[in-house]
């Protein structure tokens, strides 16, 4: 009876006493956004949260992603991925699958690893999606600059932009 009460004990203490990154970090980081020009809307996916410059309280994503667009009239919408890493706090699951598992589910598993975000936006019309680039016989793009500018071209799911100057 003796073995079978301190085996419980040991294995209730190691429940408790094996902490998560979710006790210990939480399940949000605040991430501040500014733009040049200012007051730009911050879109985190497809809500609105304020307009730049703002620190806001983001939902860490777990395995997943968050997709951040800033909007500002006249101005290309710019779209980014917050960047994020392991949270090294989980460490301290060790053998503990349900603390790994709340980790999992809460988002906490992994936190953002950029916690301040600056984006010059560029006026409309001087950039060009990728996409909607003419080729030439052997495949490669035709660019020509836009109203004597500079052009940017962007490829949205790579997140890549690249600029030409005259």
């Amino acid at each position: 009876m003796k073995k079978l009460t301190y085996a419980f004990l040991v294995g209730v203490s190691v429940i408790v006493l094996c902490g998560c990154a979710t006790l210990f970090t939480g399940t949000r980081d605040n991430v501040s956004f500014s733009s040049d020009p200012s007051g730009a809307s911050i879109i985190i996916e497809g809500i609105e949260y304020g307009k730049t410059p703002a620190t806001i309280s983001v939902k860490r994503p777990g395995i997943g992603d968050k997709q951040v667009t800033l909007k500002l009239e006249g101005y290309e919408p710019q779209t980014f991925i917050l960047q994020k890493e392991f949270n090294a706090v989980a460490i301290l699951n060790l053998g503990d699958a349900v603390g790994w598992l709340i980790d999992l589910a809460t988002g906490s598993l992994e936190k953002y690893s950029q916690l301040d975000y600056n984006f010059k936006l560029k006026k409309a019309g001087s950039s060009v999606n990728i996409a909607d680039l003419k080729r030439d016989k052997t495949g490669n793009y035709l660019i020509s600059s836009i109203n004597g500018q500079a052009v940017s071209v962007m490829d949205e799911k790579a997140g890549v932009a690249i600029v030409f100057e005259k």
